[in-house]
């Protein structure tokens, strides 16, 4: 699976084995389905900061909800 432009910081798998969420330097969050191991969705989530970006990625575990912790100090809840 490359899609990434810049190193991976952070992977996260969901609740049911089904989707794989990764965290990236060039800003990205990426949600990956496992079975097929294509990219389904793709978004800008932080802001670089000092040549960092995402730290963290993470599946809620019963609600269709997904976080991201970045270098920008922010984290966010995507719905």
């Amino acid at each position: 699976m490359v899609a990434h432009l810049d190193s991976v910081t952070c992977l996260a798998v969901d609740p049911n084995g089904l989707y794989l969420m990764s965290g990236s330097h060039d800003c990205s969050v990426r949600l990956w389905n496992m079975e097929s191991k294509t990219c389904i969705q793709e978004f800008t989530a932080h802001r670089k900061k000092s040549e960092e970006s995402i730290h963290d990625v993470a599946f809620h575990p019963t609600r269709c909800y997904i976080g991201s912790a970045g270098a920008d100090a922010l984290a966010k809840v995507f719905v």
